[in-house]
């Protein structure tokens, strides 16, 4: 009697295992990282003006097993939104193992760097938001925008 009451019971947690895995591969996955934008698409830099595109940009990947459609995402450093960053329509389905490339602003650069100078931060937090309102979280290394803070940190005060 005892086989076969722990008999039914592994199959049931057998189950409930195999559903919790399932709902985990199906959930959307995405990956950020920083790039450098290729200098044939930036304009000099004494031409540019705060909506120009800026040396930096973020590469989405969608390590997923579903396309990802999506609207937007924000960086944040503990609960502090530092750039919200839109994604143009032509690039807003990621497939599966694919990527896209958004580049930064001059003045969303600028911000970046002005609040790692502020808190130091190595790391920054990553809320990217699908059109069908699901929330996608991540984070995000800045080792650029944290090095530059360091320069900054360490020249005197004029």
């Amino acid at each position: 009697m005892i086989e076969i009451f722990a008999a039914i019971i592994g199959v049931v947690v057998g189950w409930a295992l195999n559903e919790i895995t399932d709902s985990l591969h199906k959930k959307p996955k995405l990956c950020f990282r920083m790039v450098s934008t290729p200098t044939n698409e930036l304009t000099d830099k004494e031409y540019r003006t705060k909506t120009s595109l800026s040396e930096s940009g973020i590469e989405v990947f969608n390590i997923g097993e579903k396309p990802v459609i999506l609207n937007d995402f924000t960086l944040t450093y503990r609960d502090k939104i530092l750039v919200d960053c839109f994604i143009e329509d032509s690039q807003q389905v990621i497939a599966p193992y694919q990527s896209v490339i958004y580049t930064l602003t001059e003045q969303e650069a600028d911000a970046l760097q002005w609040h790692c100078n502020q808190a130091h931060f190595k790391t920054c937090d990553v809320e990217a938001h699908g059109i069908d309102g699901k929330q996608i979280k991540s984070t995000l290394s800045v080792p650029l925008f944290y090095i530059r803070s360091n320069l900054h940190a360490a020249m005197p005060s004029k």
